[in-house]
């Protein structure tokens, strides 16, 4: 004979899910189902999440699409200019052209824009150099160098130098290139020479009985000249000594050449590595006139007597700010977070430096 039926819940009494009691599944039905007459429980459509994702990232592309074609957006596609002094006349410009921070390949590149843009520009009348650096590569300065010499030469426009703080080494042999140069007396220049960082381990090495054990061909002696892992020998020395000093000669040509009869003095006794101050350098000749007067108006009013010009914009060239598309776009150097979560980012180009040393046109400073 069957048993007598469970009962269902009396109406109003609270879900057997709600918790805190009430009627539970009938019996044979595992605890996560409803017994019968109970409603299926609600699922939750991922095919409507998925939709709302979808019209959310379209809606979000087609407003970068808009800003962007109402010219909203940066444009990474060359240099602009701000003026910098007005009223003038904007067919009578004198460009100023900053050359600040370590002089390396992305400063030469910067430098080859604004030149190209200046030389595409009627309105161009005069350039102005603005230099605020304490010099960098050989080779990086060497090619700012001779694309102003280019540039001179095609545009045929006076070309004067304002220095600020710092204009040393290759600072100064990128001044070299221009017409006439401005220095404030608080500027330090010079500091001709060149110097070639180099490290060499061998003998922390030795200590740990760590060995190099690089294979170099056969005749090729000097390949691995320099290197930090193994103890260097004299031949490796003159052989670098003489790279040093053939490039330092070049650096002194620079100077006579660009100088002239300025220069008050034996090349060799004044580049001798020293830093002058703006008065000191003045009085050897490695520039041609202290700015007393106030930032740029030197080398301004020098630019505007020898372009013969009547009433000059003065305007500055810059790279435009990253554009939004870009700054959304960037990736980040790969670093891991330390304690306190700081990250700590390795410059792939700082590693190129500290494994491959190269020679430098660079002002250190006392140590």
């Amino acid at each position: 004979m069957p048993g007598p039926q469970q009962a269902g819940p009396p109406p109003g009494s609270p879900s057997p899910m709600a918790g805190g009691g009430g009627w539970g599944p009938p019996p044979g039905y595992p605890p996560n189902m409803r017994g019968p007459g109970y409603p299926p429980p609600r699922r939750s459509s991922l095919l409507k999440r998925v939709l709302v994702v979808f019209l959310l990232i379209a809606l979000a592309a087609s407003l970068l699409l808009n800003v962007a074609s109402l010219g909203l957006v940066g444009s990474n596609s060359g240099p602009v200019q701000t003026t910098v002094r007005s009223p003038g006349n904007s067919s009578e410009q004198i460009v100023v052209m900053p050359i600040e921070g370590l002089i390396d390949e992305a400063c030469e590149a910067r430098m080859e824009r604004y030149l190209d843009r200046a030389q595409n520009d009627s309105d161009v009348k005069a350039v102005v150099l603005l230099i605020d650096t304490p010099g960098g590569t050989v080779t990086a300065s060497d090619e700012i160098y001779m694309h102003i010499k280019k540039f001179k030469a095609d545009k045929g426009v006076p070309i004067v130098v304002a220095m600020r703080g710092m204009a040393t080494s290759g600072g100064y042999y990128t001044a070299c290139a221009a017409d006439y140069i401005c220095a404030e007396r608080t500027t330090l220049t010079g500091n001709i020479g060149v110097l070639w960082p180099r490290y060499n381990f061998s003998k922390l090495m030795d200590k740990y009985g760590v060995e190099d054990k690089t294979t170099v061909a056969t005749g090729a002696t000097y390949k691995d000249a320099g290197s930090p892992t193994r103890a260097s020998t004299p031949q490796d020395e003159a052989y670098l000594q003489q790279e040093v000093d053939d490039s330092f000669a070049i650096f002194k040509k620079v100077v006579t050449d660009g100088r002239g009869t300025r220069l008050k003095g034996n090349i060799d006794d004044i580049a001798n590595g020293k830093a002058y101050s703006g008065e000191e350098a003045h009085k050897l000749g490695l520039v041609d006139e202290i700015d007393t007067t106030g930032y740029l108006d030197a080398a301004v009013a020098y630019a505007t007597k020898q372009a013969s010009l009547t009433k000059p914009e003065v305007v500055l060239y810059h790279d435009p700010p990253p554009s939004l598309l870009n700054l959304l776009s960037m990736k980040y150097g790969g670093g891991q977070p330390a304690a306190g979560g700081v990250t700590i980012n390795v410059d792939p180009m700082m590693l190129d430096r500290m494994m491959s040393p190269r020679m430098m046109y660079l002002y250190r400073g006392p140590r």
